[in-house]
This record gives structure tokens, sequence and C-alpha cells, in this order.
């Protein structure tokens, strides 16, 4: 593969779709709330966009571009299927309400039957 450089675009564009996962995967918190807010749909939108990014700056990147950018991708989408496993928090409190409140009981396996968003998609770049 040839040595080119893009510059410095091409490594902040990785950058900021990372650092985006991972506000949105509830990893770090939002810069204006300084809140920790989990969002699958647009974790697996900012992934998407790193990925795309790949593709379409494909045999023009540097060697150290293509290993950073295939290094983020490997890390966002390992931690994407791992927040996709757990349960909803805000899921998961509603559930624990409804418990108290209707005199049923919810259980584990009841609670995560509820499809994730990304999930299906996570699994599947996973095997690939």
């Amino acid at each position: 593969m040839e040595n080119n450089q893009t510059g410095h675009v091409v490594p902040y564009l990785a950058e900021m779709f990372r650092y985006q996962a991972w506000i949105a995967l509830g990893k770090i918190a939002h810069p204006v709330s300084q809140e920790v807010e989990r969002n699958l749909e647009v974790a697996k939108q900012s992934i998407d966009l790193l990925a795309e990014l790949e593709a379409k700056t494909q045999g023009n990147l540097s060697d150290d571009e293509n290993k950073l950018i295939q290094a983020m991708l490997a890390e966002l989408r390992m931690n994407y299927v791992d927040e996709a496993k757990k349960p909803d928090p805000v899921e998961d409190a509603g559930t624990k309400e409804e418990a108290a409140t209707d005199g049923e009981t919810v259980t584990a396996s009841t609670a995560e039957s509820g499809d994730t968003p990304g999930t299906e998609e996570a699994h599947e770049e996973k095997e690939n």
C-alpha cells in the first residue's frame, strides 16, 4: 500500500466519530450536560459513519491512518456489543416500578426480552 498522507483531516474526523460513539455508549459524560447518557442508536450511527469514512478513503490513507481507524472500529464495535447485551437503564427502572405498583413479579428474562436497537447488526459485524 502506498504511503499517502491526508494531513490531519482524516484522524480528526475519525476521533470526532469515536468521541461521539463513546458518549452515546455511556462510557463518558456528555460535554454539555455532564451526564452519562446511553443511546445505542446514536452510538451505532457514529460507528457506521466511521466505517463509511474508512470505506470511502480506502487506498488513500497512510498505513498509520488505516491502522488507527481499524483499531477505533474494533474497539467501538466490541463495546457496542457489550452495551447492547445490558438492559436499558430507563426500561429497567420502568419494569421495577411496574412490578412494585402492579404486584406482578418481573424477572430478568422478561425485562431483557425487548429488542435493543442495532443488536442484530452488531452481532453480524462481530461474526464477519
